[in-house]
């Protein structure tokens, strides 16, 4: 029994079928290499237009099917040349693919819903979007499933089918409304003054767009005069230009000994 099976093996191992099954299968890896290789190529670094982005995005997804299309031809090859019926298996492949097609609808949702996301626009990798009150960076989109990556940290992870209505934060400008508090004891036109030298530092963060303006005294508050400026900035951005600024408003109140009010609790010891 052994004989038979070690000539067997001999046998197929000397077989046509076997010397273009192995050309086929390092023809297919080498093909995916070099398409692997033309997609670094193609793909924008740092893009951050929508044009840019949106390409990415499909040459990636394109990738992704080129991949598994040439993996299935050489599988057919390669059952071509060892004396399989091609034709009858891939009939049956049909019967087996209906069934499974039952079994399988929701994937076959997700990929259709992610075909109809690329061609419809809703987001590209890079974009911030929010979903279901979640808010966030689009780091992945695959044909079943999309990342995105939030705030704090967390990855949420969608699957296609699931993604009927998204807001893309990232198709047009944000513009922020920062509002910040002084107390009533300071000189209402000293701190306007002091307001209008801070907007010209704002313009200069990294990603703000246009002048900021300062929009002036916005309320008047139990305990505070709050004036509020008008940033425009990316929304990839906004998180970013809103802490800086904090940052620089707060120094230079300082640096103007500009009282910012607060609350402060008094504690008596009832003696």
């Amino acid at each position: 029994m052994g004989e038979k099976i070690l000539a067997s093996t001999i046998k197929y191992l000397k077989s046509p079928g076997f010397y273009v099954s192995i050309i086929s299968i390092v023809a297919g890896i080498l093909l995916i290499l070099i398409i692997q290789s033309i997609i670094k190529k193609i793909i924008i670094a740092d893009a951050n237009n929508i044009v840019a982005k949106r390409r990415n995005t499909i040459v990636i997804l394109m990738n992704n099917i080129f991949k598994y299309l040439i993996i299935i031809i050489i599988f057919i090859i390669c059952l071509s040349v060892n004396g399989v019926n091609v034709t009858a298996f891939l009939t049956g492949l049909g019967v087996a693919g209906a069934i499974a097609g039952l079994a399988l609808q929701d994937a076959l949702k997700d990929i259709i819903a992610g075909i109809n996301i690329i061609m419809d626009n809703y987001f590209v990798v890079g974009d911030i979007v929010e979903f279901n009150g979640f808010t966030g960076n689009v780091i992945e989109f695959g044909l079943k499933s999309t990342k995105i990556l939030g705030l704090d940290g967390k990855t949420l992870v969608v699957a296609n089918r699931e993604i009927s209505k998204i807001y893309n934060l990232s198709l047009k400008d944000k513009k922020l409304f920062l509002t910040y508090s002084t107390a009533y004891e300071e000189d209402v036109d000293k701190v306007t003054d002091i307001f209008e030298d801070i907007c010209k530092k704002l313009s200069k963060i990294d990603g703000v767009k246009d002048e900021v303006s300062l929009l002036g005294v916005n309320e008047l508050n139990d305990s505070s005069v709050d004036f509020t400026v008008s940033i425009t900035c990316d929304a990839k951005d906004q998180h970013r230009v809103r802490r800086e600024a904090n940052k620089i408003v707060k120094r230079e109140l300082d640096k103007n000994k500009i009282k910012i009010p607060y609350t402060q609790v008094e504690v008596h010891d009832g003696k």
